[in-house]
């Protein structure tokens, strides 16, 4: 079985070499061997990732920010000043998978776009839009996604690119007009193997002829992405961290630091990550996320000061 975080992320740090006179640090961020816990440019320093993000830093969407067709657009310069203002380094680069969804936060249909994939037809998908061809991508994806990087670091901040996100299928109404299911492509890709209407085997791939067909689509998705990764980079002069959320439902921190990741994202419950942070080293570098440790409104202001905080983190 092949298994991808269902409500949690894979995610990579891009870091951006900077112009020599505003260059606080080169990518891409690999691993301190004096100090594990840490990510180092190079320099030999430690580099503490810290910073927040929000829900349509990278697609337009409607979650958080209010329903509507076409999707609210964020001000991205009002984005990158406000993580500048506060002095932060880091932020995730938030993914949406499906183009329409009924949101509670505000309550309505809330939009997405743009998607990896070209909306070609023939035929019009559950949304009344065009569906879907996964194998022809959509370059405004990418070139928004190269240039929100680009622009990122040329501020001095790094950047986490979102691939997979599993939240809104496992949690609301999203599956119906998702890529990967049959009703929305040309391609007769379905994801939802047992047809249950929910479509979580595209996170958690069972054998058989069609999980192979998803599988290849979504390695030709990560390889546009990042070049396949690891795998890809393994020969190449730079090599990416790769790192991984919290498994959301049925996952274990103890999985996160078994995985082939660079860094991870635990959980707090179970595990000591809110409450009472660890001091021993864990063998990854960890990037403590407060959404996975108390909820979008955690506010618990004190926790980045608790004991043990010795590794990278964000908030939310």
């Amino acid at each position: 079985m092949s298994r991808i975080p269902a409500a949690g992320l894979l995610l990579f740090v891009c870091g951006v070499s900077l112009p020599e006179q505003q260059r606080a640090a080169t990518g891409p961020l690999r691993l301190l061997q004096s100090n594990p816990r840490y990510f180092t440019d190079g320099s030999g320093r430690a580099i503490f990732l810290t910073g927040t993000h929000n829900w349509n830093n990278f697609e337009d969407t409607g979650h958080r920010a209010g329903p509507g067709d076409p999707p609210p657009v964020l001000d991205y310069k009002w984005f990158l000043d406000f993580v500048g203002s506060h002095h932060h380094s880091f932020f995730r680069l938030w993914r949406w998978e499906s183009p329409k969804w009924t949101d509670d936060e505000p309550k309505g249909v809330a939009y997405a776009r743009p998607h990896p994939w070209l909306r070609t037809g023939p035929g019009v998908a559950t949304d009344e839009k065009p569906k879907f061809d996964l194998t022809r991508f959509d370059p405004e994806y990418f070139a928004r996604m190269r240039q929100r990087i680009q622009e990122a670091g040329e501020r001095g901040i790094y950047v986490s690119v979102m691939l997979f996100e599993g939240w809104e299928v496992e949690f609301l109404n999203a599956w119906a007009c998702h890529p990967y299911n049959a009703a929305n492509n040309i391609n007769g890709i379905d994801a939802d193997t047992d047809h249950d209407g929910r479509g979580l085997e595209y996170y958690m791939l069972p054998q058989g002829a069609m999980a192979k067909r998803v599988l290849a689509t979504q390695e030709a998705y990560v390889r546009k992405v990042i070049r396949f990764v690891h795998e890809y980079e393994a020969t190449k002069p730079k090599q990416h961290p790769l790192g991984m959320s919290f498994q959301y439902k049925g996952g274990t921190n103890r999985e996160l630091f078994r995985s082939p990741a660079d860094w991870v994202s635990p959980n707090g419950d179970p595990g000591p990550y809110l409450d009472n942070l660890p001091t021993n080293f864990s063998g990854k570098v960890v990037a403590n996320d407060m959404d996975h440790l108390g909820g979008h409104v955690c506010g618990y202001n004190i926790w980045v000061w608790r004991r043990g905080l010795t590794c990278s983190s964000w908030r939310n």
